[in-house]
């Protein structure tokens, strides 16, 4: 059974988790909508498919931090997001696309953290595969020519 400080640690690890998809430059970008040109649908419903995503494992985790009598955290989007307003996506596309690599750098030190709690590391590990399938998404519409 976990002691109240490993749960109080746990829960940090698992709000920061909740604020790294809740506020994430996807979700950013789905709700700022930027400019989608010609010949980039695929690539604009591929951001849209991980902003929804990342909502649905942000709930996740803020639900795990509720049942452990938790107070989850959902933070707010980096002031420095509002620089990206009235982009074009292939623009958009590229930093999309850094992020989710730091996502999945940052998802695996938080399963690092949490590893005495096998339960909750499942989970964590859970997101890490889906954040290297959005990736793969990402890179594959990158790449593909635009009409």
């Amino acid at each position: 059974m976990m002691n109240a400080m490993t749960a109080m640690d746990t829960n940090a690890v698992l709000n920061r988790l909740l604020v790294l998809h809740h506020r994430s430059l996807p979700m950013y970008v789905s709700q700022a909508t930027p400019w989608v040109g010609p010949g980039h649908e695929a690539a604009w419903e591929a951001v849209q498919s991980v902003a929804r995503d990342h909502q649905v494992t942000a709930d996740r985790f803020g639900a795990m931090v509720l049942t452990s009598d938790g107070v989850p955290t959902y933070g707010e989007f980096p002031i420095r997001y509002t620089a990206l307003n009235d982009l074009a996506l292939d623009f958009l596309l590229v930093r999309i696309i850094e992020y989710e690599r730091q996502l999945i750098r940052r998802i695996s030190e938080c399963a690092d953290l949490v590893r005495m709690s096998p339960a909750v590391q499942a989970c964590v590990l859970e997101s890490l595969g889906e954040a290297k399938a959005h990736l793969q998404l990402l890179e594959e519409v990158a790449s593909q020519p635009q009409a």
